[in-house]
């Protein structure tokens, strides 16, 4: 199945591409296409009631009595205008606006009868579905008897990502050498950007946001010792209520290499210079990470209420995924909205390396853009993940470092660590230089894509197929920030217009 023909970067830039898989699926991944809308009705050639229920959880529904189940709907909100909207803050609204509308029509005769049997369920407008919790075989059929549903999932499990300690530094490196690798130092000296204007996010284990390294950039610190986490924090795993923190220290390193930099010798962060906020959806549940993708384009205070489109991020990293290939399609809802949205979403491509065809959802997914990992030689890691992903689409997109990555861990230190999670907040934060010094492009992920695609240094490795422009190693070859920018419309600020200082927080 992994046939298409190699397309070309002209063809690319127009259809995203996707990335992830570090976090291991402890459930099996769903098999159907997120892309792929389901016929209606139960005429000639519309799938029955029985038919909607995928497999794998009709298995697990007739091996207990009860279990927990993905509902999807039909109905897809048509978000190709808002898409083209060029005020920010409006183009957020009518984004949102669309997608709840539609949730709002589809979803109301299945909630009506769930609300019926007492069953306990969640719904979301991110991606047109609800979860329900604890529902029996003879529930699913019922749900599945409805012709505005498109097909029942089983939930997918996570774990936090299975990353590898690095070599042990004694000595604080002034500037890390994945900064200097992509040449992001030459970024701030050459064009005098740092990330200024940009609100960087990801869904994570969670950030220490009092870090040394960290706290200056976060964009709920009020500048004086006092601090307000609404809007800037969503507390998806239940853990830390009032304020960010993390347990595990992924989510902290991974945020330390786009924004980190304590003022002195600890240089760790592409782009010091953003504003950051976070979530730790991952990875108590997929609901979790759904939850957190869905506040993305819409954050809410503390208690999860007054959400606000201005206040959301310009790009969200995404440092998890499975292990196996798959098209479960509610995540991608999520990142197809983000697009439409105006957000880059940037995915790990996953540390099942070395064998082909080992990237990992939603990094594997066309729709979403991906990162593997080199070291300080230029060597591809042996744990970068390797395509093709779906529909045989080139993956990884481009690569960046991930070996032996010095940043933040939780209790104000630092530590060495490798994996693809660390060479997608690279990607990330050269992202954010780009932005910040072309605000023009703000919110243009097509156009970002094409940039990357087109600036990235060719690296050749024709070992799981592609060419030496573009393969399933290395996608588009090494990023280049400093190239990057040389190819970018800087000064052009006419294409977006509204507030782009601090993006996500103007009028």
């Amino acid at each position: 199945m992994f046939r298409r023909p190699h397309w070309t970067r002209a063809a690319r830039s127009l259809v995203s591409a996707g990335a992830a898989a570090v976090l291991v699926a402890t459930a099996l991944a769903a098999t159907g296409s997120g892309a792929q809308a389901a016929s209606g009705g139960f005429g000639a050639g519309a799938p029955s009631p029985a038919d909607k229920i995928r497999p794998e959880l009709t298995k697990q529904l007739e091996g207990k009595a009860e279990s927990d189940f993905w509902i999807r709907f039909k109905s897809r909100a048509d978000l190709s205008q808002a898409s083209k909207n060029k005020d920010w803050n409006k183009r957020g609204a009518e984004v949102v606006a669309a997608l709840k509308k539609t949730a709002e029509d589809s979803q109301a005769k299945v909630k009506a009868e769930l609300n019926g049997t007492g069953a306990k369920f969640q719904s979301f407008w991110a991606t047109n579905a609800i979860r329900v919790s604890g529902g029996s075989l003879g529930l699913a059929q019922k749900m599945a008897a409805h012709s505005e549903v498109e097909a029942l999932y089983a939930p997918v499990a996570y774990e936090i990502p299975k990353t590898t300690k690095g070599d042990a530094e004694k000595a604080v490196n002034a500037l890390e050498w994945g900064i200097a690798n992509i040449n992001a130092d030459d970024v701030w000296s050459q064009y005098g950007v740092t990330g200024e204007g940009i609100t960087i996010a990801n869904i994570d284990t969670g950030v220490q946001f009092d870090h040394p390294a960290l706290v200056g950039s976060y964009r709920g610190n009020n500048g004086d010792g006092t601090f307000d986490h609404n809007y800037n924090w969503f507390n998806a795993a239940g853990t830390c209520a009032n304020a960010p923190c993390d347990g595990d220290g992924h989510g902290t390193h991974t945020m330390g290499t786009m924004a980190g930099s304590d003022g002195g010798a600890n240089q760790i962060g592409v782009a010091p210079g953003v504003k950051w906020i976070a979530a730790n959806g991952c990875c108590p549940s997929d609901a979790a990470l759904i939850n957190s993708g869905q506040w993305m384009l819409e954050p809410t205070d503390l208690n999860g209420q007054n959400g606000d489109v201005t206040k959301r991020p310009n790009i969200v990293n995404n440092s998890w995924g499975t292990i196996l290939p798959s098209n479960d399609p509610f995540m991608e809802d999520v990142t197809l909205a983000w697009t439409a949205s105006g957000i880059f979403g940037v995915f790990s491509n996953g540390n099942s390396g070395p064998s082909c065809q080992s990237s990992g959802s939603p990094g594997s997914l066309e729709s979403n853009y991906s990162a593997g990992a080199y070291d300080i030689n230029n060597n591809i890691a042996s744990f970068s993940a390797r395509g093709p992903g779906q529909n045989g689409g080139i993956k990884p997109n481009i690569s960046a470092p991930g070996v032996n990555v010095r940043s933040s861990v939780p209790g104000n230190g630092y530590a060495s660590i490798s994996g693809t999670s660390m060479a997608a907040p690279h990607l990330a934060g050269a992202i954010a230089l780009l932005w910040s010094a072309a605000p023009g492009m703000v919110g243009d992920v097509d156009a970002t894509r094409g940039l990357l695609d087109d600036s990235a240094v060719d690296t050749n490795d024709s070992q799981c197929g592609g060419t030496a422009d573009d393969n399933n190693v290395w996608g588009e070859g090494r990023l280049d920030a400093l190239a990057l920018l040389g190819s970018a419309p800087i000064g052009d600020t006419g294409t977006v217009t509204g507030t782009v200082t601090d993006a996500g927080t103007g009028a």
